[in-house]
């Protein structure tokens, strides 16, 4: 199967787990795995619009190399960074975590972009590493599958679409 195949597949089947995922962790009322759950389906819908925006050439979606930027962000910074500042948040702590994370976001644009040209694989090892971490935050195996997943995804269409 080539790159695509299984991007496309990914594409398919990846809303189903996430729905799965939510349904199970909101049955079991593990707040923190809903909530890392949450950052998946946020993160899988900005990858989605970007690889749209890139389709059809919108703006400044023409160049693949900050598409490439803007997949890795959206993959990092709300598929990982919100969910594992969301998880530890409480009533006194929201506002200070949403702009610690608004901070950090900002911040890491710059260092992914230079290091777009040099991640490829680097993304997959990465995203073990990610992963790896919520696995510890979660006590959970189904939230770092799904993270995993996300990232092959991501891996996949930067592949694909952008020519990686």
């Amino acid at each position: 199967m080539d790159e695509a195949r299984v991007h496309n597949l990914l594409t398919f089947y990846l809303p189903f787990l996430i729905l799965a995922g939510f349904v199970y962790e909101f049955l079991n009322r593990n707040s923190k795995a809903l909530v890392y759950i949450l950052g998946y389906l946020i993160a899988y819908l900005a990858i989605r619009l970007e690889i749209h925006h890139y389709t059809h050439k919108w703006s400044a979606h023409r160049d693949p190399e900050f598409v490439k930027i803007l997949l890795i962000y959206n993959l990092f910074t709300a598929g990982f960074l919100l969910p594992t500042l969301l998880a530890y948040s409480t009533e006194e702590t929201i506002i200070r975590n949403i702009l610690i994370y608004l901070i950090v976001a900002f911040l890491m644009y710059a260092p992914i972009s230079k290091m777009v040209g040099k991640l490829s694989r680097g993304l997959l090892v990465l995203s073990i590493v990610s992963s790896f971490v919520i696995f510890i935050i979660t006590q959970n195996i189904l939230e770092p599958m799904i993270f995993m997943l996300l990232s092959l995804w991501t891996y996949f269409g930067t592949k694909t679409y952008t020519k990686y």
